[in-house]
């Protein structure tokens, strides 16, 4: 899974505290525009917060995928138990054994799904975090540095070191948010996210 930060909308929202205030003043008054270059991808992956994130996700996917595994084990189990007595049976137990092994695989499927989903949303939610703890981060940097403009490195194709300002955003941020929790979401949680996210 790949962890990466709504690099854009922090950006514009930085960006947007410091543009509307000159677009509200005199056109001849606004001067040249202060652009700062910051890289959020190296920041999130260097930061004690996106490490933490990072961490936890992978433990808690490993977990996922062990307890998965048990449960694939037995199904297999199981099968190749039915397929060892199916001589024995009749046909109407046969039938119904086969229907039942065969719904709690797709449950075992759909759990799994649930749980996976549940993770990535945790990650999603915890990420969050991190970019609510950059904005103002951001915001201070560009007042003290009179920036009008701030660019993820990822849109600049060339220069911009000496108006990088990602080592005093990572310093900041290490200050502010060492580490953030990964909660899984619950399955009642998920699709209570969904609805929300519809509007119903």
């Amino acid at each position: 899974m790949s962890f990466k930060l709504s690099v854009k909308r922090i950006a514009a929202v930085a960006a947007l505290a410091f543009g509307m205030s000159l677009a509200v003043a005199p056109a001849q008054a606004v001067g040249p525009a202060v652009i700062l270059v910051v890289d959020t991808q190296a920041v999130f992956a260097q930061s004690k917060a996106g490490q933490s994130i990072r961490s936890q996700y992978e433990e808690q996917a490993k977990k996922i995928m062990a307890d998965g595994k048990k449960t694939d084990d037995a199904l297999q189990a199981d099968a190749k138990k039915l397929s060892d007595e199916r001589a024995l049976l009749s046909q109407e137990d046969l039938q119904k054994r086969v229907q039942s092994l065969q719904q709690r695989n797709v449950e075992f499927q759909q759990s799994m799904q649930i749980k996976q989903q549940g993770l990535q949303l945790g990650v999603q939610r915890a990420e969050a975090q991190v970019e609510a703890a950059l904005r103002p981060i951001f915001a201070e940097i560009m007042k003290e540095k009179g920036g009008t403009i701030l660019l993820d490195q990822a849109v600049v194709l060339a220069g911009g070191a000496d108006l990088d300002i990602s080592a005093e955003v990572l310093k900041r941020l290490n200050e502010k948010l060492a580490k953030v929790d990964v909660k899984a979401l619950t399955k009642e949680e998920i699709e209570a996210a969904q609805k929300a996210a519809s509007g119903q």
